[in-house]
């Protein structure tokens, strides 16, 4: 799945891509119709919600097309679909403790190149580790995001 409209959930999807792990493998996007292979079982997906308006005064008419300045919210969720070290809970919860951790930080680091993605300001939440009721595990992180679109 593809949003070409939203450059900021493109730059969250390669940032997690791309983030240096400890062991292997690496964060593979939930959507891919691909095999995850024997050893993959880290999953991620990244969700945009929101788009308020918190005042109309953030939405001038210039022109024909106009500029907006919305309130996001982009939810980056991994998925644990089956542990590393499959009888030790304590050992898959430090991995993924070091999981977020790193992805935090790559998150931090991230280019945030306004005049491409429109992002004016990007705030981590604290991140939480969630049990399905599959059984297996999610770390979610969510982050508040202002991004001036062009209507």
């Amino acid at each position: 799945m593809t949003w070409a409209t939203d450059p900021v959930r493109d730059l969250l999807v390669t940032t997690v891509e791309n983030t240096t792990l400890t062991g292997s493998p690496g964060f593979i996007e939930w959507d891919r119709i691909e095999d995850l292979g024997r050893q993959a079982w880290r999953r991620f997906s990244v969700l945009a919600t929101g788009g308020n308006l918190q005042r109309l005064a953030d939405a001038p008419a210039i022109g024909a097309t106009g500029i907006s300045y919305l309130d996001r919210t982009y939810l980056v969720e991994i998925y644990y679909e089956r542990g590393r070290y499959q009888r030790s809970i304590g050992k898959d919860s430090d991995v993924m403790t070091d999981d977020a951790e790193r992805l935090m930080g790559a998150l931090l680091r991230m280019d945030y190149n306004y005049t491409t993605t429109g992002l004016l300001s990007l705030k981590p939440a604290p991140w939480r580790i969630t049990q399905l009721p599959t059984a297996a595990y999610s770390v979610e992180i969510e982050l508040a995001a202002r991004v001036r679109r062009e209507l």
